[in-house]
C-alpha cells in the first residue's frame, strides 16, 4: 500500500502573555496523538518575542504588543491515491450542512446540500457525519463505516479535527480559552508607559470611583450599578491590546477609550515622581517601586500603576498650594459679576456627583487668591501647574479653614 503524506505549515502570532498557554495545549494535543500511534504527526515551535505596532480597532490608538510566533506542522495522509477533504456534519431535520474542511483543501460547495448519502455502499441510513474524499480529480461522499476502507491505517477523522481545532485555537484572536493552565491564571501584561496614558485618559473621562467607594453607593442603592475605576482602565487596556474584541454597543456609542497627547505627556512626569519622589516605608510605597522599576506590568496590578497619576497630582497641587499660602487669600469682584484672571491651576480632578461626572479645578493668581470652579464639557481641561489667563462669573464667596475663596461658573479660557 502506498502511502503520501501532504504537509501543512501556519503560523500565527500571539501575545507574549499567551505563549505558554498555547504551549501546553499543544503539548496535550501532541500527547493525545501519540498515545493513538501518530507519533510525529504533529508538531510546534515558539519564536523568540518581539514587538509589533499596531492599531487593535479602528478608533484605537496604535500599541506595541510583545508577541511570539507559533508554528504549527504536521501531516495528513494520502494512501494509496485517496485524499481526505472534508466532514459534513447533518443537523437530523436535513435543514441545513455543517462544512469542515481538511486544512489546505475546500469540500465543493454542491456538498452543503448533501443529504447524509453514501456513495461506496450507497445505503440509505440516518447520518450524523460523512466525510467527501478525493482521488484524480473524482470527489466522493463516504459513511464513517465506510471510511475504513479507504484509510485503514489511520484515524483520518481525528487527525483533521485536531489539525482543525489547532488551527481555530491560534487563529481566533481571541484567548478565553486561555485563562488558566496546569493550575496557574495568565495574566496578561502591557507596557508600563501604556498602562498610564490609558489610566490618565480614563480618569479625564470619568474621573476616579475607588472599588471602595463604589460598593459604598451599591450598598446604599441596590438599583445602581458603578464599575470602579481600575476595572474601567482594565477593560480598556484588554480592549486597546486586542484581547478582547469591542461589543456592539461599545462601537456605536463610542466608548472605546481615545489617549491624546495631555496622556503621553504626564506619563514620564509619573513614572519619574514615583522611581525619585516618593518616600515612605509602608507596604503601597514599597509595591510601587517594584511595579514603576519594570517596563512590562501584570494587568492585575492597574489599581496600583492607576494610582501614581493620583499620587503625582497631589504632590504638584501641595507644591502649588504652598507658595499660595505665602501669601493672604482675599474674595474677588462680587457674586453675579464677571472677571478677568492669570492664573495657575493648583488642583484638577474629576469627582462624581448626582448629575455625573464634573472636573473641579483649583486655581490661584499672582496675589495669593484662590478660585475654584466645576466643569462638566470637554473644552476646557487643564493640568496642575497650567497657567490661564480664565474669564467667569462669579457665582459665591466661601471660606474653608479661614482660607477665602471665589466660586466661579461658565469658565472660559481667553
Amino acid at each position: 500500500m502506498k502511502k503520501e503524506v501532504k504537509s501543512l505549515d501556519f503560523v500565527s502570532t500571539v501575545p507574549l502573555c499567551y505563549g505558554g498557554a498555547v504551549s501546553h495545549k499543544l503539548n496535550k494535543i501532541i500527547s493525545r496523538a501519540n498515545k493513538k500511534g501518530l507519533e510525529g504527526m504533529i508538531s510546534y515551535t515558539v519564536s523568540d518575542p518581539y514587538i509589533v505596532k499596531k492599531r487593535n480597532h479602528p478608533d484605537a490608538p496604535v500599541v506595541e504588543n510583545k508577541v511570539v510566533d507559533i508554528t504549527v506542522k504536521g501531516e495528513v495522509p494520502k494512501i494509496n491515491g485517496w485524499s481526505f477533504i472534508g466532514k459534513l456534519t447533518h443537523d437530523g431535520a436535513g435543514d441545513f450542512v455543517t462544512v469542515l474542511s481538511a486544512p489546505g483543501t475546500k469540500v465543493p460547495t454542491k456538498y452543503r446540500k448533501s443529504t447524509g448519502g453514501c456513495d461506496h455502499c450507497n445505503r440509505a441510513r440516518n447520518r450524523k457525519d460523512t466525510f467527501v474524499i478525493s482521488k484524480g480529480g473524482k470527489f466522493m461522499e463516504i459513511g464513517r463505516s465506510c471510511l475504513k476502507d479507504f484509510f485503514p491505517t489511520v484515524n483520518i477523522e481525528w487527525v483533521v479535527n485536531y489539525f482543525k481545532y489547532v488551527s481555530d485555537m491560534l487563529d481566533s484572536g481571541e484567548f478565553d480559552d486561555f485563562d488558566s493552565y496546569r493550575g496557574k491564571r495568565v495574566i496578561p501584561t502591557a507596557s508600563l508607559d501604556f498602562i498610564l496614558m490609558v489610566s490618565n485618559a480614563v480618569i479625564r473621562r470619568d474621573g476616579w470611583m475607588s472599588a471602595t467607594a463604589a460598593n459604598k453607593i451599591m450598598e446604599k442603592n441596590k438599583e445602581v450599578s458603578i464599575i470602579p475605576t481600575s476595572s474601567e482602565i482594565r477593560h480598556q487596556l484588554h480592549l486597546l491590546l486586542g484581547f478582547i474584541t469591542p461589543s456592539k454597543y461599545e462601537m456605536e456609542n463610542d466608548l472605546i477609550i481615545k489617549i491624546s497627547k495631555k496622556d503621553e505627556e504626564i506619563v514620564p512626569k509619573v513614572i519619574d515622581f514615583v522611581r525619585n519622589d516618593m518616600y515612605g516605608n509602608d507596604d503601597y510605597v514599597y509595591n510601587m517601586k517594584n511595579f514603576y522599576s519594570l517596563d512590562e506590568v501584570e494587568l492585575r496590578y492597574v489599581p496600583f500603576v492607576a494610582s501614581g497619576i493620583s499620587a503625582y497630582n497631589r504632590s504638584v497641587e501641595k507644591i502649588i498650594e504652598a507658595k499660595a499660602k505665602k501669601a493672604v487669600s482675599n474674595y474677588v469682584g462680587t457674586v453675579g459679576e464677571k472677571i478677568t484672571a492669570d492664573v495657575e491651576v493648583t488642583g484638577s480632578r474629576h469627582v462624581e456627583g448626582f448629575y455625573g461626572s464634573s472636573l473641579l479645578v483649583k486655581m490661584v493668581d499672582d496675589l495669593g487668591n484662590t478660585f475654584t470652579t466645576f466643569y462638566s464639557g470637554y473644552k476646557f481641561e487643564p493640568e496642575i501647574g497650567d497657567k490661564l489667563t480664565i474669564k467667569g462669573t462669579v457665582k459665591a464667596h466661601k471660606e474653608f479653614k479661614g482660607w477665602k475663596s471665589t466660586m466661579l461658573t461658565r469658565v472660559t479660557v481667553v
